[in-house]
This record gives structure tokens, sequence and C-alpha cells, in this order.
């Protein structure tokens, strides 16, 4: 028990920097969404989503930073039972044209599982009294090779997402629509059939603008703007966002990031 109440003296547990930094990884994730959501004028009075895993996996690397073996039993479970409620992280890992989608995914799930696996090599270095005064063999390496391969990914994503970007000429438009602060404006409207639409991306994170019965899925990653010709087919119609509503049952009453389009 005494081990809990005081600092571990004399240099660091092996494997224990690893962990730290793998821990501090998942904790940056929802940081560069935070800031990417302040950059760009979002509105945070709801990011507390944000905030509770910053939070979370920054006291975590702390915490396997400082004390020993209690520490990283109790980071393991927490990291653990942190990455089922903040699962969503991880989508971005599937996304790397849209840079503050795709960054946040590399750096949220590898970091809980190199911060996990890690905090167990240091209870076994601490059983074993493996301590170094700085990261030495397989722990520098995987320093090393974890934060090459941030970087790497982090700059690919830049360029993809500039690359990929697209713009059109709003002027030429029948209408226009706007997603910000993860919402569609207007969120209702009515065009002709045969009239262009004007889709415009304000947000840092990926959007789609889909309707399923026009078979419409346009996708639009930051700074991303595209003309879309509605099909004359009457009706009215919801539109979404697939990422950030429920694609079985979008609902613009709800808090969905959807709306509603007719067709006349």
């Amino acid at each position: 028990m005494a081990e809990a109440q005081t600092p571990v003296p004399g240099g660091k547990v092996r494997w224990t920097r690893l962990a730290a930094l793998g821990f501090a990884f998942a904790a940056a994730a929802p940081l560069v969404m935070l800031i990417a959501g302040a950059a760009f004028g979002l509105d945070l009075a709801d990011a507390v989503f944000l905030v509770m895993p910053i939070a979370l996996y920054a006291l975590l690397a702390f915490l396997v930073w400082r004390f020993g073996t209690w520490a990283k039993v109790v980071a393991n479970i927490l990291g653990l039972l942190g990455a089922l409620g903040f699962f969503w992280l991880i989508f971005g890992l599937f996304e790397p044209g849209s840079f503050f989608d795709f960054v946040p995914g590399v750096l949220f799930l590898p970091g809980v599982v190199m911060g996990v696996v890690s905090s167990i090599g240091a209870i076994v270095a601490q059983g074993r009294g493996h301590r170094t005064m700085r990261a030495e063999g397989g722990e520098a390496r995987g320093i090393r090779i974890a934060l090459t391969v941030v970087a790497a990914l982090t700059i690919l994503s830049g360029v993809l997402t500039v690359a990929m970007r697209s713009s059109a000429d709003a002027s030429v438009a029948d209408e226009r629509v706007a997603m910000k602060n993860f919402a569609f404006a207007p969120e209702e409207f009515s065009v002709a059939g045969g009239s262009t639409i004007y889709v415009g991306n304000e947000d840092p994170f990926l959007h789609t603008f889909t309707v399923d019965e026009l078979g419409i899925d346009e996708r639009f990653t930051v700074g991303t703007s595209r003309l879309i010709t509605v099909p004359a087919e009457p009706g009215t119609y919801v539109f979404y966002c697939t990422p950030h509503s429920d694609p079985d049952s979008p609902d613009p009453d709800d808090d969905d990031m959807a709306g509603r389009l007719t067709v006349t």
C-alpha cells in the first residue's frame, strides 16, 4: 500500500513513459476536435462531450506517469471503460480525407491500446524492479514509432484533405444550403424539380447531404461545396447527414442533423 501513496522514485518503471504517451494521445483526440470547433466558430455550449474524454485521459496519463502499480490498474480499467463510452472518436479512422475526423481517430484508439498494453508491461516491470532514467530498448523504439506514425498519418491526412476539397459557384444555384454547427441552414425549403442546390460545408468535420428516396448521397469535407441537381420527382423528402443522424430513421424534429426538402 505504501506504493499507492508515494511517487515512483529513482527514475521510471520501464514502459511507464510509453503508457503515459498512449493515454496522452487519447486525450489529444477530442482536444483536436475542440480546437477545430473553436477555430471554425462552432457553438461550443454543449462541448462537454469533448471535455469529458480530454479530462479523463489526461488524468490517466498523469496517474501512470506519477504513481505505481495501483495507478496503472486504475488507468487500465477507466481507459477501457472510457473507450466504450467514447467509441465514436474512432469513426474518423475511416475518413483519411477529412483531417479533423481522421487525426482524432488515429490518436484515440491506438492511444488507448498503447496506454493499456504498456501499463500492463509496466506492472510486470515494477515487480521485476526494472527502472530506467530514460526510455531505453523496446520502450524507446515504441515511442519513436508511435510519434513517427502519428506525424506521418497527420501529414498524409492534411494533404488528402486539401487535395480532395472542391468548390462550386453559388451564384448559379436556385437554392443555397449551408452545413454549420452540425445543422443545415435552412432546415426546410422547397424547389422545383430539376433545380440546382448549392451545398457548402462550413464545419471542420465531414458531413453528407443525403436524400435516400432521390438517390442523392454527397460527401462534404471541410471547406467543400458542390452543386446538386434535384430530380423532377415531386414530394416531400427528408435530407440528412449520415454521420450525424440515425441513418435508419433520420428525424428533422429530433436532434438529428436533418431537414425537409419539398420538390414541386
